[in-house]
């Protein structure tokens, strides 16, 4: 592997967490042989949940201190295209914590050359699966996060 991008807003991570690496497959391209705007956000998805798993909150969904996310704003910049076969490196860092929402930073880049394709920031918040309403961010959360 290349050098490692550098984790977006410089947070403290797990020093294991050297980000999440996908490779672009046929049915992720389009017509103009790059991958589909859409798709961004799934490589963010799973992204996102090893970025959880490092943190030692995997996807279980109400889990033991009740954190679970779902999705409420998305802002993404396309800088550049990936393409079939392109190995891409996400990168992921908590660049906001509220009450109960958070915004997780996310830049994805083509890994044989370091150029950075996409940035994202998306807004989480926190569900009561009972409920469904939302619901503070437990401090276990907070904390293994930098907050």
């Amino acid at each position: 592997m290349n050098s490692v991008p550098t984790v977006p807003t410089g947070l403290s991570v797990p020093p294991e967490w050297t980000g999440y690496l996908h490779r672009v497959r046929w049915s992720e391209v389009d017509p103009q042989s790059i991958v589909f705007n859409s798709r961004y956000l799934e490589f963010c998805d799973a992204a996102m949940t090893e970025y959880y798993r490092i943190l030692g909150f995997g996807p279980v969904p109400d889990g033991p201190m009740g954190f679970e996310t779902v999705l409420a704003k998305v802002e993404i910049n396309f800088l550049g295209s990936a393409v079939m076969d392109d190995l891409l490196h996400i990168m992921v860092s908590c660049t906001r914590m509220g009450n109960s929402s958070l915004d997780l930073g996310f830049e994805i880049f083509r890994e044989a050359t370091q150029e950075l394709l996409v940035t994202a920031t998306i807004t989480y918040v926190n569900l009561d699966q009972s409920t469904r309403k939302s619901a503070p961010v437990p401090v276990e959360v907070r904390t293994a996060m930098g907050f």
